[in-house]
């Protein structure tokens, strides 16, 4: 699995980053709700057998070793922004109204 993000996810990171936080992480969920939606953590532990499958900023992008492997032998999938976004979940960009998503190759 390869991932890359648009300029809007670099500048999320770096505004996330220029308003105090540090040691921050990218990690593909797994979860019941977002299922594989990308979360902006900081302070994040990794979970074991987790890999790295991009980077953005300087921020590592994680995937669980299962889900990188599964899609190992596919085109690079996108992180993108969507602006607008109700304050609704525990990953950092929601605090300015946007929420990170995971996009394949050719999707808008």
């Amino acid at each position: 699995m390869r991932v890359r993000a648009t300029a809007a996810v670099e500048g999320i990171v770096r505004r996330v980053r220029e308003d105090g936080r540090d040691d921050l992480v990218m990690v593909l969920g797994t979860g019941c709700c977002d299922s594989t939606a990308p979360y902006l953590y900081d302070h994040y532990l990794p979970e074991a057998g987790s890999e790295r499958v991009g980077e953005v900023e300087g921020v590592p992008i994680l995937a669980p070793g299962w889900l990188a492997r599964l899609h190992e032998d596919e085109a690079a999938l996108l992180v993108d922004v969507d602006d607008g976004v109700p304050n609704d979940s525990l990953s950092l960009e929601s605090e300015y109204d946007c929420r990170l998503t995971l996009r394949a190759p050719g999707a808008g």
